[in-house]
């Protein structure tokens, strides 16, 4: 029901706010966070603003809290930019996925480490997928996940035709060094889901031979909104959405002829809600 090829992520829309369907608590903290983990590349605090490289990628650390959280089992925050060195390994949060890139924390202790294991990770959205390789795109970076065992944060093995852009996911790679390829991809808020029955005008389920039914869905969580975009024959399941208020519209376009629904939906925490939503005629 996921469309092959390579999905990009543009369509920025407005929707009509419709009533509530409840209220829900968010306790997925951090789920939605943007994280780089490696060693760093380049440090340049002379700059304006002053900048790190990781993974190729160039960050501002301007505003950025530095700290080091392994210095005697206690955070630190008293780091300047001249106490980072190249080749340490850090984690770096970031704003957003956007660039240009920009960072809230540094932490040059070392991150997400097991058994003073320091991986190479990265947890964003997705803003690509290609079926054919298959990879997905996450910073700009292309990532080989031929080989990648794929799961959700459930630990729920699931398929690459799932995945959709706009899910935040984090990698694990094999090393830093290009081409980039994951050995894990694990899907974030994976048993959150929005599973909608897609009816025509005529009161007919929609099973088209071809993937014509675009989905474009906006949750708020937070101060964020995380977009989303899959493709559909018909019929479809939203995984992988924060908790929060869903604007989802619907658009056809089949035989030359152009039908949409908009809803809104009330994302829960380990939850599926259910819809029957009626495509209207485009005029």
């Amino acid at each position: 029901m996921v469309a092959s090829g390579l999905i990009f992520s543009s369509l920025l829309f407005a929707l009509v706010v419709l009533p509530a369907l409840g209220a829900e608590a968010n306790d997925e903290t951090n789920q939605d966070e943007v994280n780089v983990q490696a060693t760093l590349d380049e440090i340049d605090c002379g700059a304006t603003p002053p900048t790190i490289k990781v993974l190729g990628l160039t960050i501002d650390i301007s505003k950025a809290s530095l700290i080091n959280s392994s210095a005697d089992g206690q955070g630190s925050g008293n780091l300047t930019c001249g106490d980072l060195a190249v080749g340490q390994m850090a984690e770096v949060t970031l704003v957003s996925d956007t660039a240009p890139l920009s960072a809230t924390e540094v932490d040059a202790g070392g991150g997400d480490c097991e058994d003073d294991v320091c991986g190479v990770k990265i947890a964003a959205p997705l803003q690509a997928i290609d079926l054919n390789v298959p990879s997905v795109t996450v910073l700009g970076l292309v990532v080989d996940i031929s080989g990648a065992s794929l799961e959700g944060d459930n630990s729920q093995p699931i398929m690459v035709g799932q995945l959709m852009v706009g899910q935040v996911v984090e990698l694990t790679l094999a090393s830093k060094q290009p081409p980039l390829v994951a050995t894990t991809l694990q899907v974030r808020n994976s048993t959150n889901e929005v599973d909608v029955e897609v009816i025509d005008e005529k009161g007919n389920s929609v099973d088209d031979a071809v993937d014509d039914v675009q989905v474009d869905a906006a949750v708020k969580s937070g101060k964020k909104v995380l977009r989303f975009h899959t493709t559909s024959n018909g019929s479809f399941n939203l995984a992988g959405l924060p908790v929060g208020r869903a604007k989802i519209v619907v658009t056809r376009v089949h035989n030359g002829h152009t039908s949409r629904a908009k809803f809104s939906a009330k994302v829960k925490a380990n939850s599926t809600q259910h819809f029957r939503i009626r495509l209207q005629a485009v005029r």
